[in-house]
């Protein structure tokens, strides 16, 4: 399979603080306690994590439409057989699935059809978890991935109706929206979203939360949110936006005090 794939090193690090459709998204299980905090001594290693550190592969899959039609689903289509082709539609389809959710034969089907690299390192992890929009998958591969929390969506042309609803935005973030040239808007708002969806997962909350209670309207592309979390309680997370094609919006996102930064990336357009 022809593609070039991108690969994000994502490890704990210390991280200075100064960026869609719910409906896609399984219930995932809680995260696993989080490990001590990072040494603070020396606070901007961003771009060089600590070697003792364990990196979180995070693959970024560009998938091209097949010459056939493309499947609807790809756990009701894709991963039963009845088509032989990863499509675009297939990604939606493996959104918020994991190794443990597919069962043998289907992880089997899907890995003979991604890229070697993507599919070697899949095959040798004990755990990895799938982020899919139309035409993108995303892989993070290892048990720390666990405790992170992905999120990625495309952003539609100018010309199309909004994908992400309003409903989705606080009151400071939907006056930013409204105030933000036309093109831009949907791209924006979609930001917010992908932020919102990530923190929640990394705290193991899904949707049980609504995302409107969540504010994150920061405007450079990392910092921190806050989660509601049970007994009132206001649980911070670290949040980090990716540009790697201009067509999607991918954020990251991890329960403080276990922050992350990138180590490298290669862009996907």
């Amino acid at each position: 399979m022809e593609t070039n794939a991108a690969l994000l090193e994502l490890c704990p690090e210390p991280l200075d603080q100064d960026v869609p459709d719910p409906r896609h998204h399984l219930v995932r299980t809680p995260p696993a306690p989080l490990a001590p905090a990072p040494s603070t001594a020396h606070p901007h290693r961003h771009d060089h994590p600590d070697a003792a550190a364990v990196p979180v592969p995070i693959f970024v899959v560009p998938i091209a439409s097949p010459t056939a039609p493309s499947a609807v689903s790809a756990v009701s289509s894709a991963l039963d057989g009845s088509t032989s082709l990863l499509s675009p539609d297939n990604c939606l389809g493996l959104n918020g699935h994991s190794r443990a959710t597919l069962d043998g034969a289907s992880r089997n089907w899907l890995l003979a059809r991604l890229p070697d690299r993507v599919a070697t390192a899949m095959a040798a992890a004990t755990h990895w978890e799938l982020y899919g929009t139309r035409g993108l998958l995303v892989v993070a591969c290892g048990e720390d991935a666990r405790r992170m929390g992905f999120s990625v969506e495309s952003v539609r042309r100018e010309t199309a109706a909004p994908s992400t609803p309003y409903e989705v935005l606080t009151a400071r973030e939907a006056q930013l929206a409204a105030t933000c040239p036309a093109a831009e808007r949907e791209r924006l708002i979609t930001r917010f979203w992908v932020r919102k969806d990530a923190a929640m997962q990394a705290v193991g909350r899904g949707l049980s939360i609504a995302p409107e209670r969540i504010e994150a309207g920061f405007s450079t592309d990392r910092g921190t949110v806050s989660v509601p979390g049970p007994y009132g309680l206001e649980v911070p997370v670290s949040v980090r936006n990716f540009a790697f094609a201009a067509s999607y919006e991918f954020a990251v996102a991890t329960a403080e005090p276990l922050p992350i930064a990138p180590s490298f990336a290669y862009s996907v357009t």
